[in-house]
């Protein structure tokens, strides 16, 4: 086509077909999801139904399973590799998307469907032992007023004062809890400490609320929520009352969602292995198709029941605290979890910024989700059989295939958008903008 001025655009070099890549911030292609290998065939169909009744990507519905699987199990059963190295099951995860890829809609099903039921029947025998310990508090509360009038009666007489009362009130009991929107440091600590000693699951619609003001209210907040990872002792000293909150086992499950604009807020402070914790999930959209049935809701609940039954080992001494059971690697699978970590740890070296936190803790996150997995195929396996009391090699295989080929890809592709500057992402705007509106000049 000439311009005026006799040169034709054949006369030029050959456009290549435009990158469309610069829309995306060139971000990685999201790893598949490997469904039925990690989660077998019971699970990985439900996980199937619920996404297609949510129109929905598979990821949307199985990192929330995830969590609250985790949460479920609980204290009650800890990953046991050798004798100096076990893991709490409790998993963290955070699925990624612009609004309207089905965040929401694909937790609804676990969140909003399965989980009130099971926090229903955690409620047991609650009201009674709440009626129980009022009529006890009434009774020491006039105890208390009594020995209050036999001290005024001494002072009148000149004689000296009787001693109070020996017993005292106890804490007024709490209802049993599994999930948790209050995230503030002594409200979870107060939970973990009476209502929920198998750990508590966090859930925050908007992630980044929960990740980013850690230490809005409280200046240790992200050093508390760092430790709520690992399962170990921690004292909660309160201002406004003399005795601290001594929690045995800090532990949490978290689930929550955020958008890729909000990465890279969200990461710009120091790593201090906060976002290496969190399994992420950013697939890629897919078409929008209404879903034409309800997943089995009922089958879900029955199975994932079975967590919730699990409970603690007693005490091993009269003043001591319940205690998970360790449930050991099998011995077959040592040293491939020996290899992993090797693995992990060569990937570690050549890998910088936030990657190289992230296999730092591959190792430890393989153990949890291979105990996870474990559970998860016993309680939606036909029959009564009794709780597994070992993690066998193919719930460690399917566990270390999913780190590997899943979630360290996956990560790779959330680190990236967040360490993308700002030029990147003003020209990703325009380029999306160009390609919708066609325009010419």
């Amino acid at each position: 086509m000439a311009d005026g001025s006799g040169f034709t655009m054949s006369d030029g070099p050959a456009w290549n077909d435009p990158d469309m890549s610069v829309t995306r911030l060139n971000r990685r292609p999201p790893p598949s999801l490997p469904l039925e290998a990690v989660f077998g065939d019971a699970w990985g169909s439900w996980i199937m139904e619920a996404a297609q009744a949510a129109g929905c990507a598979r990821d949307y519905v199985a990192m929330p399973l995830l969590a609250a699987a985790s949460a479920l199990i609980g204290n009650a059963r800890w990953a046991r590799a050798t004798p100096g190295w076990s893991e709490p099951p409790h998993l963290w995860t955070c699925v990624v998307g612009d609004s309207g890829d089905g965040k929401s809609p694909g937790a609804d099903c676990v969140l909003r469907d399965v989980l009130p039921e099971l926090e229903q029947r955690m409620m047991g025998d609650f009201p009674d032992r709440l009626r129980e310990w009022k009529g006890n508090a009434e009774r020491l509360k006039a105890a208390e007023e009594d020995w209050k009038d036999q001290v005024r009666t001494a002072r009148k007489a000149n004689k000296p004062a009787p001693l109070p009362p020996v017993e005292t009130t106890p804490p007024e009991p709490q209802a049993p809890r599994l999930r948790q929107n209050d995230v503030t440091v002594e409200r979870v600590a107060t939970l973990l400490a009476t209502a929920a000693p198998k750990g508590l699951l966090i859930v925050r619609d908007e992630m980044a609320g929960w990740l980013g003001g850690m230490n809005q209210y409280n200046d240790a907040g992200r050093a508390f929520w760092i430790e709520a990872y690992g399962g170990r002792p921690y004292r909660v000293e309160r201002q406004k009352h003399p005795m601290p909150i001594d929690v045995q086992r800090l532990v949490v499950a978290a689930y929550g969602g955020t958008q890729p604009e909000k990465l890279a807020a969200l990461m710009n402070e120091a790593d201090d292995g906060l976002f290496a914790r969190v399994i992420w999930a950013w697939p890629a959209t897919i078409p929008f198709r209404l879903g034409k049935k309800k997943p089995r809701v009922d089958w879900a609940i029955n199975a994932l029941e079975r967590l919730r039954m699990l409970e603690l080992e007693p005490p091993l001494e009269a003043a001591g605290h319940p205690r998970p059971l360790m449930v050991n690697l099998a011995d077959d699978a040592v040293p491939m979890i020996e290899q992993f970590g090797r693995d992990m740890q060569t990937a570690q070296q050549e890998a910088g910024g936030l990657m190289r936190s992230a296999y730092g803790k591959a190792r430890g996150l393989v153990l949890r989700l291979s105990l996870v997995l474990e559970m998860f195929w016993w309680c939606g396996a036909d029959g009564m059989a009794h709780p597994p009391i070992e993690i066998s090699v193919e719930a460690f295989l399917a566990a270390a295939t999913m780190v590997a080929e899943y979630l360290m890809p996956m990560a790779e592709r959330v680190y990236g958008d967040a360490a993308a500057s700002q030029a990147d992402r003003d020209a990703a705007t325009l380029a999306r903008w160009i390609v919708k509106s066609r325009a010419s000049e």
